[in-house]
């Protein structure tokens, strides 16, 4: 929704200009310059810095070397421009900076089909009280007072190192505050590029602690000044309105990927029995709206549920264990496309490539095919059944298909139960090749003690994560059967090459609030549909969303249930490395209620209610 603010540049005769002369034709003996050799720009590689909203300038000056050893001012026959053009523009040789943002760019000068350059950094110093506070007349000077560490704040969210979408707008900073006595606080956002101090008070008390949600300017100031660029680090110290003493805390670092998160987001909620929607494109919708509950299904739960790549066709499991009805439903006109329950029963389902068809899986009350089956997205009929291995006693659980088409990721079950609740899994996949399914292949063995489940591929096809939960005795257990296990984490492998298993560590990290605890039910991972640049140099990044009963900063989760998280993934990480970051809550959800499985689409089909 933010990605649609502007950013307001103070540009002058477009994003360049020059003061004279031709870049070609007329008269070869009036050109000045003809046998331009090189140019060299000047100031070199300086600090432009733009004071509480007010535009740095600068003058530049284009040297040029020619064939015949000349070295002359040429800058009245040059272009300037810089290399990010929305840091501002020239008029002539003269620099005007944007006042929105800071950042790092080159200036160039262009002449003769010669170009020079050199750096420039623009930094952002800005002073900005919190709309929503009410302060002193000058609230820095009590930040003058003597250092106290009896005074110090803590940070408690987003954990150190969070990387997040430059459009996600709401990213709520809680705190600690220190010593009782601390009302006045100073949070400072820091960086090559940015210098940032906003004065506030504790407006949002919560849990012996604060929560600051910044306001539009400053989400602008922050988010765009480091968009695929350097992390800012933020800290806050705090003192009392007399500057008795003053605390600071350590500081923390935040990155903001280069792009926005497009794609559509359709989760399930356990408490309104719903499944809910969220548009991440949308320039307009700040929360998740229910897309659809119980009434297609004659007042049964919906629950588990995939989406077409398309946004196009849901489908999704009604009634839960031992049911396996299914509702196959038209997503922009929210009609089903055959009668709810009419088809084949399945538990779990995943979309091929172009949602012509389905993988679905059952094997509770009445099952009598436990491997793989491919229904018809038109007709809902079962059109192939790919033996993966599955038995009665050892059924197939938890299809997810490629992203790249050719093969499916599985969960053959060790233990059965019934799907939604089994045992020592393990992760297998089967390959297309020739237009026939190929003999499956194991790609992590089951374990004694371990339960491996729910796996889903990365949107490059090659990448795959999954869950594994530790049982407290033997293979069988409430804690270790797939469903919402308290020490479930994330792990990933080569989802085509297989080998080594590596826990995404950043990702399912614990806040500073869980002090210390590592059973936070880190559940049903699923992934944004597109690969991202990791920088603006490039490199490739993907976001994973998953379903944790961790603290969400100072909030506790609600009752027993999970909140949705989503961390950034370095698809290009070394082999045996965690290519995760920390995680952060997904703002738009209810945090009142219990959210499960957060299925992505590209686009989201049919308006925002």
């Amino acid at each position: 929704m933010w990605n649609r603010l502007a950013i307001v540049l103070v540009l002058v005769a477009g994003c360049g200009s020059r003061g004279g002369g031709d870049d070609g034709g007329g008269d070869a003996s009036s050109d000045p310059l003809l046998g331009l050799a090189s140019l060299t720009v000047t100031p070199a590689d300086q600090t432009l810095v733009i004071l509480q909203g007010q535009p740095a300038t600068s003058g530049y000056t284009a040297t040029g070397t020619f064939t015949d050893g000349r070295i002359e001012d040429v800058s009245a026959f040059v272009s300037f421009t810089l290399g990010e053009p929305t840091l501002g523009g020239f008029a002539a040789s003269q620099l005007t900076t944007t006042t929105a943002k800071g950042g790092r760019t080159q200036v160039v000068a262009t002449g003769s089909g010669v170009v020079g350059m050199t750096g420039l950094t623009v930094r952002l110093q800005q002073t900005h009280n919190d709309p929503g506070s009410t302060l002193p007349a000058d609230p820095a000077a009590p930040f003058g007072g003597p250092a106290d560490v009896g005074r110090t704040p803590q940070l408690v969210y987003p954990n150190d190192g969070v990387v997040v979408p430059p459009n996600l707008g709401r990213l709520e900073l809680h705190f600690r505050p220190g010593a009782q006595a601390n009302s006045l606080f100073e949070l400072t956002f820091a960086s090559a590029v940015l210098d940032l101090k906003i004065y506030l008070r504790c407006t949002d008390p919560l849990d012996g602690g604060c929560v600051y949600l910044p306001d539009d300017q400053v989400w602008l100031w922050v988010a765009e000044s480091h968009r695929g660029t350097d992390p800012v680090m933020w800290s806050l110290r705090a003192t009392d309105d007399a500057g008795t003493a003053v605390g600071a805390s350590s500081a923390q670092a935040m990155r903001f990927a280069p792009d926005d998160v497009s794609g559509g987001i359709y989760y399930w909620t356990t408490t309104h029995r719903a499944i809910m929607r969220y548009d991440f494109a949308s320039p307009t919708q700040t929360v998740a709206e229910q897309f659809v509950g119980t009434e297609m299904t004659g007042g049964t739960c919906v629950g588990c549920h995939a989406l077409s790549r398309d946004g196009t066709k849901l489908v999704a499991e009604a009634g839960g264990q031992n049911d396996g009805r299914l509702l196959l439903l038209d997503v922009a006109t929210k009609t089903p496309i055959v009668p709810f329950g009419s088809t084949q029963k399945s538990n779990f389902e995943s979309w091929n490539m172009d949602g012509s068809a389905f993988v679905g899986v059952y094997a509770d009350t009445g099952a009598t095919n436990f491997n793989l089956m491919l229904f018809d997205a038109t007709t809902g009929a079962v059109t192939e059944t790919i033996e993966a291995g599955g038995t009665a006693t050892n059924p197939t659980n938890h299809p997810d298909w490629s992203p790249l088409g050719d093969r499916i990721a599985f969960v053959n079950v060790g233990g059965k139960n019934t799907l939604q609740m089994m045992y020592n899994g393990e992760i297998r996949t089967v390959a297309k090749a020739g237009g026939v399914w190929q003999p499956h292949q194991v790609l992590v063995p089951r374990a004694a003690g371990k339960n491996r489940y729910y796996p889903a591929f990365a949107p490059d096809g090659k990448l795959l994560v999954f869950d594994e939960s530790t049982c407290n005795a033997g293979n069988t257990g409430g804690e270790c059967n797939g469903d919402t296990d308290p020490t479930a984490l994330l792990y990933a492998v080569d989802g085509i090459a297989g080998g080594a298993v590596t826990a995404l560590a950043h990702a399912n990290g614990p806040g500073v609030a869980d002090e210390g605890a590592t059973k936070l039910t880190n559940s049903f991972p699923k992934w944004n549909p597109y690969v991202f640049r990791s920088s603006t140099t490039g490199g490739r990044l993907a976001w994973v969303t998953f379903s944790s009963t961790r603290r969400y900063g100072l909030r506790r989760p609600p009752g027993n249930g999970t909140l949705l998280w989503m961390a950034a993934v370095d698809l290009d990480a070394p082999a045996g490395t965690d290519p995760s970051f920390a995680a952060f809550a997904l703002p738009f959800q209810d945090i009142g209620t219990s959210n499960h499985i957060a299925q992505w689409t590209t686009q989201v089909v049919g308006p925002i209610q």
